[in-house]
């Protein structure tokens, strides 16, 4: 248990051990992007969310369904990982593009794969010569700058990364089986799948507990997803292909300053299969945000 969460609930011993049996069951890899402070300003190549994008100007600049070139979401220089052992690229860069003043912020709720408002872009690797200037003749919105209403990046920020453990979120269709084992192994009742959630309704202290230790939230890559909601991928096969999280943002405020907000403090995530991301094969991800 950290010192937070001891700070903010008071949960039992069972719902302590519950927690961590559960998180010794679930624990995988994952990468955990850190949002530097605000007087760090991101050079064209760094690893951020927003500002104004790295590009080879060899390369066509992506532009949205209706041909508007779109501005960054995010990008990744995997320089920044090189020395994280990971199945992600350990050069090059990825980015994320999204459209510029939409309310959905580029996802398609019945394509969410197809990237006709939002764009996944790896460059194998990064120019030094490109300049600042040359980007700037573009003539790009940058997110930070849209209108608030077509942007969740209210403020550019550069990254950091670190390595870490990450564990299943109570959101995930998993979850319940995992949870029915968990309780099983610490306290030998036997609960049914089904109402798993009832057990912890008396104690509101432990299942808040619970919710954050296990919330899955956060900007990351690889781990586990979050989900305000439910997962997109839940009840649909097709979409279940896409195994592997790619990056997820999350809502991000500091001091009442909103840094990243998806609608009511949401948060995105973006899929892709395992093995296209060992190929470095980015032309099909899966983009999808929820808010409360």
């Amino acid at each position: 248990m950290n010192d937070a969460m001891s700070d903010t609930y008071n949960p039992s011993e069972k719902a302590v051990k519950i927690v961590e049996k559960i998180k010794e069951m679930t624990g995988i890899p994952a990468i955990f992007i850190d949002r530097k402070p605000n007087t760090v300003q991101p050079s064209l190549t760094d690893s951020k969310f927003g500002g104004l994008p790295y590009w080879d100007l060899q390369k066509e600049y992506p532009t949205d369904s209706e041909g508007r070139k779109m501005m960054l979401l995010a990008q990744i220089n995997f320089s920044d990982l090189s020395t994280l052992d990971t199945i992600l690229p350990k050069e090059g860069m990825l980015q994320f593009f999204i459209t510029v003043d939409d309310d959905v912020f580029g996802m398609d709720f019945d394509e969410p794969t197809s990237q006709k408002d939002f764009r996944v872009v790896f460059h194998d690797t990064v120019k030094p010569d490109v300049t600042e200037a040359q980007v700037q003749a573009l003539e790009l919105v940058r997110a930070e700058e849209a209108d608030d209403y077509g942007t969740p990046i209210f403020r550019q920020a550069a990254l950091s990364f670190r390595a870490g453990t990450d564990y299943m979120d109570t959101n995930l269709t998993e979850f319940p089986a995992v949870f029915v084992q968990a309780v099983k192994a610490v306290t030998g009742e036997d609960i049914d799948a089904e109402t798993w959630y009832q057990y912890f309704a008396e104690s509101s202290e432990d299942d808040g507990y619970m919710s954050s230790e296990l919330s899955g939230l956060g900007h990351k890559m690889l781990g586990y997803p979050g989900f305000i909601q439910f997962d997109p991928r839940e009840d649909d096969e097709e979409l279940q292909s896409y195994d592997t999280l790619l990056l997820q943002i999350d809502s991000d405020m500091e001091d009442g300053e909103d840094y990243v907000l998806w609608g009511d403090c949401g948060v995105a995530n973006l899929f892709i299969n395992k093995e296209a991301l060992i190929k470095r094969d980015f032309g099909k991800v899966l983009y999808n945000w929820d808010c409360s």
